[in-house]
């Protein structure tokens, strides 16, 4: 295997690879990876980059604007390549040139439309004239359509099939490779989920007796944080908690919502944290009711770590779902639905065997096997 992609110049394009983020996660190991195969990797980025044993070379870029800052980038990412030789070209942000293509961020085109759902047309037709999101569409028009595009990952079919609505791409160069997990690093918390659920009932003084539903993501609206108090409000049972983590700039409208909801007593919200196993240990059902994720990193994890899911079908990770680890909500939209999600999930409370059966169910998307259908194609 190693020999496929011996001395070959893998240039890696990232920009900001100093963030902690999923995509940025993805990139250490997408690097570490090609080296593994014999390949030569140099990093092209912006900022300030994490200490780094492969080359590095990045760029200063503007603060703000941000659709000057990608512009400025791509600039850097085209002069550099006309001066140094590169093999394969492996893209993971919105550049007009690379000859492989990891579209993570999903299709923006389709992200906007999924606005639609939430913010009405006049929001959308507003953010059509945002010299940004104009940006954006015009970089992710010109990188999926480039002849020199060989391959374009996505992490779902669900994004496959965004990209061959809104933009013209032959169907073969495109291949589904789902978000990895670190199924065999996470053992050690997974086992010892019962004493970490005990912990976590203690510190945040919850109640041993009650369900335990799980939120986690940044920007409440598209994550469907509004959809998901409704429906829970609607519930006859009230024997529930749910911890909300993450990030949003309208958190206090939330707990007021909560409130008004009548589910001060149910809510809980811990802002953002550095303690997401803990969370994972605690609950027993994460709900993730989406308007649009290409493939929710915490839809794995959760699974990884012995929860229940619930999604929705704009949530690329609800590809991975089954009858047996998580269930789906089939109109966002509909109250009704999302009732019926939630109470199938109430069926599930996380015991040993049913932990150990769900982590299970995604003990083939460890990081290691999905890098290696990734290497392969690149080969």
């Amino acid at each position: 295997m190693k020999s496929r992609l011996w001395r070959k110049h893998i240039v890696l394009l990232k920009s900001r690879s100093g963030n902690h983020g999923g995509l940025e996660k993805y990139a250490s190991r997408i690097a570490n990876a090609f080296i593994q195969r014999g390949a030569n990797v140099s990093i092209l980025t912006t900022g300030d980059p994490l200490q780094s044993e492969i080359p590095v070379h990045s760029m200063k870029t503007v603060s703000w604007p941000a659709f000057i800052r990608m512009e400025q980038f791509d600039g850097f990412v085209r002069r550099w390549l006309k001066k140094n030789r590169a093999d394969l070209v492996f893209g993971m942000d919105r550049n007009r040139y690379q000859t492989h293509l990891r579209a993570g961020n999903g299709v923006h085109a389709a992200y906007l439309k999924s606005r639609l759902l939430t913010e009405g047309r006049a929001k959308v037709f507003l953010c059509k004239l945002n010299p940004l999101h104009r940006k954006i569409l015009e970089l992710e028009k010109t990188a999926f359509e480039n002849p020199a595009l060989q391959k374009l990952f996505t992490n779902s079919h669900m994004v496959r099939q965004q990209v061959l609505e809104h933009y013209t791409v032959a169907a073969e160069k495109i291949q589904v490779i789902h978000n990895g997990v670190e199924w065999s690093e996470m053992e050690g918390d997974f086992s010892q989920w019962e004493q970490g659920k005990a912990a976590a009932l203690q510190k945040f003084h919850l109640s041993p007796d009650l369900f335990h539903f799980l939120f986690i993501g940044n920007g409440y609206l598209r994550k469907g944080l509004d959809r998901l108090l409704i429906g829970l409000s609607r519930l006859q049972r009230r024997d529930f908690q749910l911890s909300v983590v993450g990030k949003d700039n309208e958190m206090d409208f939330y707990r007021a919502k909560a409130v008004q909801l009548g589910l001060k007593d149910h809510i809980h919200f811990f802002g953002p944290s550095r303690e997401i196993r803990l969370f994972y240990q605690l609950a027993d059902a994460l709900i993730i009711p989406s308007f649009y994720d290409p493939f929710a990193n915490v839809t794995v994890e959760a699974l990884a770590m012995g929860l229940f899911v619930v999604s929705s079908k704009h949530n690329g990770g609800h590809e991975i779902l089954t009858s047996k680890n998580g269930a789906l909500i089939e109109d966002l939209l509909s109250t009704d639905a999302v009732i019926q999600a939630l109470e199938t999930s109430l069926k599930h409370r996380k015991t040993g065997p049913s932990a150990q059966s769900i982590r299970e169910s995604v003990q083939h998307l460890d990081f290691s096997h999905q890098l290696q259908i990734l290497m392969d194609s690149c080969g």
